[in-house]
């Protein structure tokens, strides 16, 4: 007997028909011939047949469909050993057969065989075999089963295996130069399963092949916008490298041996031409996975392609750059805006020049060095050549005050040269003592900042950008040079773009320079620096936030005002107004107002703005000693805790500043940094013990700088509190709801505030 499931159920004995009568006989022999030789319970049985909707004498009518299987298999003249048994087993049935008497069984043989065949680079034997696979379905398994409306987890698998089956055996049809041949059979089943993306690449690849560039384009066009409008999705990473590839008609997509039905195909490889004495090739198509093929027999012929991938590989990746070999680099470019420092340092001795080893013992500390110093504020030390060191701004990530953060970084690197210190690091290199001809000094260096545009190249295979070019970075080299000893030096356009308020002068004789102006500290603004605008069209969002405060002092209950809007709308002008109505007497009674921003960069602690507001509160200066901040920081909880213990506390805050935690106090449970809970907590009971005896308002702005767990407590913070007159308001721009969509919803004693831009007229009045 034969059973045929990879179609329409099919039964024979002798190639004539075995007649299954029933839907209900044929359904259940179609569950037992799927899972051959293993027992399947009744109650999968029951199940598979009727589902949810199972008849209360299912179980009798199973029993009925397996005794009429058991005569329709005795009815069959074939010997007793070619017939298969049905047996009843605890705790349902097993339908015993032979391994060639399934076809579905032969082709799981055959597939195996045939992928055996792929992975070893035989593709003339893994077609034929893949092949004669394929050849056994007749349509969808068990079709007129599932045409009933039964459909089983099963069917689908193996639907996919056939797919994946077919991908295999194209694969190994191109390698054999069949591209022309394979396009009708690819389009055919690209209609039926449009978004399988390694039929799309297989097709894109025998369409570049054929001189068919811009069709493969196109399909890949169609692709993308089918999983766009079904899924929402783009396509996967190694399809996106296939498209690039083909836009730059990169040689690795042709380089290929293939077998033509003529004869041998022979593409050079990228090492050049063969050499006539060298061994033949086997065919090593972009298409395969392949095992190591053997060394060639002379040594000047080149690597077969994909010689690097491991021997015996059984079956196929779904990773399509494996599928590929790329050897190539897939590249990606763009053009953006981004702001430059560079650093220059020379290291010179008393008596001649530095040892070699001290140079670059040197070299290495002044990289980590300028690397700690560059970090707070986003820069990334690209590369450094010889003593001068490139570091980048906006690059991969962008800012939109990245040339201030160039600017501000330069300086903070200059102040840490300027700092007295110990000589330079190549002086304490472990060894002899060196000589006085060796006795170094502390690097000279010169600075320079500029902002432009830049060429930026990325690799799919790195992270982070390969390659950073520009005309900025050529005019920085060359400003470098002019620099003198331990000045920084910023072109026009840094300046301009981000160096207001930061003291930079122009530097006498030398056009389009500007450097740190030594008669006014950096920070401060100039003394002709204009008026603030007139604050317009803001009394009804200014009303809002007074009717919170007087809501939340007169119902004695924290509330939250959450202020929205994009960048420049007047968000912090509205909260720093409403501030001094506070103060000025229009909301009394009088609270006590606490302001801390979240820095853009050089954050003193995660916990920003939150240490802000300790620090606004004890009136401790950022940056201050932990010798004076810890005996202010611990009067200041002592005084709201009188009565409890304060140890933990002040443990807690220390850490929320950044500092150590005072020596009499206890730390974590393993001795070391305090836990992230209970630094929270202690800034929970801070500011309801703050707000206990006095109305206080807390503003925070610039909260999408925050990071995700302090926005998270802000967020929570006034249902955690208990019953005490505290006005929180978090300002933010408007893209914090595409991180946390929360943000934007209704929540208990809460209201959110979005700050609209003003009116023409208004705008006018406010530029004139």
């Amino acid at each position: 007997m034969r059973f045929n499931v990879l179609g329409p159920l099919e039964v024979l004995s002798d190639g004539a028909d075995v007649p299954i009568r029933g839907l209900q006989q044929r359904a259940l022999l179609g569950v037992l011939l799927l899972r051959a030789n293993s027992v399947v319970g009744i109650n999968e049985i029951v199940a598979a047949l009727w589902g949810d909707d199972r008849p209360s004498t299912a179980r009798k009518m199973v029993q009925n469909s397996v005794a009429g299987l058991r005569r329709a298999f005795q009815a069959v003249g074939e010997p007793a050993d070619a017939k298969a048994v049905l047996n009843t087993t605890v705790p349902g049935y097993v339908l015993r057969i032979e391994p060639e008497q399934l076809d579905l069984t032969e082709f799981h043989e055959l597939v195996t065989l045939g992928r055996a065949r792929l992975a070893a680079g035989d593709w003339t034997q893994a077609s034929e075999l893949l092949r004669r696979a394929l050849g056994l379905w007749r349509g969808p398994v068990l079709a007129d089963v599932s045409d009933a409306g039964l459909t089983w987890p099963e069917l689908a698998a193996l639907q996919g295996t056939r797919l994946a089956v077919h991908e295999d055996c194209i694969q190994a049809e191109l390698a054999m130069g069949r591209d022309r041949e394979l396009i009708g059979e690819l389009e055919s089943l690209l209609e039926a399963e449009p978004t399988r993306e390694r039929l799309v690449a297989q097709l894109m690849v025998v369409l570049y092949n054929c001189g068919r560039q811009s069709e493969a384009l196109d399909r890949y066009r169609r692709t993308r916008d089918l999983l766009a409008d079904r899924f929402g999705l783009e396509p996967g990473r190694d399809l996106r490298r296939l498209q690039r590839a083909i836009l730059s008609h990169d040689p690795a997509l042709a380089l290929r041996l293939a077998t033509a039905p003529g004869g041998a195909a022979d593409f050079p490889s990228p090492a050049g031409p063969r050499p006539a004495s060298a061994a033949p090739q086997p065919p090593r198509p972009p298409l395969a996975p392949a095992a190591p093929s053997p060394a060639p027999s002379a040594p000047s012929a080149p690597p077969a392609r994909a010689d690097h991938r491991a021997a015996g590989r059984a079956g196929t990746t779904d990773a399509l750059a494996d599928d590929y070999a790329f050897r190539a680099s897939w590249e990606r470019v763009e053009r953006r805006p981004a702001s430059v420092v560079m650093v220059r340092a020379r290291w010179t001795a008393d008596g001649g020049a530095l040892a070699p080893e001290r140079v670059d013992h040197a070299v290495k500390e002044l990289t980590a060095d300028i690397r700690r110093e560059m970090a707070p504020f986003g820069g990334h030390v690209r590369r450094a050549f010889g003593s001068v060191w490139l570091v980048v701004f906006g690059v991969p990530r962008a800012h939109e005050d990245d040339a201030e953060r160039a600017l501000r970084a330069a300086l903070a690197l200059r102040r840490h040269f300027e700092a007295p210190g110990p000589a330079a690091p190549g002086a304490t290199v472990p060894g002899p003592a060196p000589g006085p001809a060796a006795a170094a000094t502390r690097p000279v260096t010169h600075l320079v900042v500029g902002t432009g545009e830049v060429v930026v190249t990325y690799d799919d295979s790195a992270p982070e950008p390969v390659e950073v070019t520009g005309q900025v970075l050529d005019a920085c080299h060359h400003l470098l040079l002019q620099v003198p000893h331990g000045e920084l030096w910023a072109a026009d356009a840094a300046v301009e773009a981000g160096g207001a308020g930061l003291g930079f002068a122009p530097v006498p004789g030398v056009p389009g320079v500007h450097r740190p102006a030594p008669s006014r500290p950096a920070g401060r603004r100039p003394s002709g620096h204009p008026a603030e605008p007139p604050f317009l069209e803001r009394v009804h969002e200014l009303n809002l936030l007074r009717g919170a405060y007087q809501d939340t002092v007169r119902r004695q209950l924290p509330h939250l005002s959450r202020v929205l809007g994009e960048p420049g709308i007047g968000k912090t002008r509205l909260i720093g107004e409403f501030a001094a109505s506070l103060r000025d007497g229009a909301g009394p009674p009088a609270p006590r107002v606490l302001h801390a921003g979240t820095p853009a960069f050089d954050a003193h602690t995660p916990y920003e703005p939150l240490a802000g507001v300790v620090r606004a509160y004890t009136g401790i200066r950022a940056g201050a000693p932990a010798a004076v901040v810890l005996p202010a920081l611990t009067g200041v909880v002592r005084g709201l805790f009188p009565h409890a213990a304060t140890g933990p506390i002040v443990t807690a805050l220390a850490a929320c500043l950044g500092l150590p935690a005072p020596a009499a106090s206890a730390q974590g449970p393993d001795g070391g940094a305090v836990p992230r809970e209970e630094v929270l907590d202690a800034l929970r009971q801070f500011l309801e013990e703050a707000a206990a005896d006095r109305p206080l308002v807390v503003v925070l702005d610039d909260l999408h700088r925050a990071a995700d767990f302090v926005r998270s407590f802000v967020e929570d913070l006034t249902v955690r509190l208990g019953p005490v007159a505290l006005l929180l308001i978090a300002g933010a721009r408007s893209e914090l709801l595409h991180t946390r969509p929360s943000w934007g919803c209704a929540k208990r004693r809460s209201v959110l505030l979005h700050v609209a831009p003003l009116s023409t007229a208004a705008t006018a009045t406010v530029i004139h």
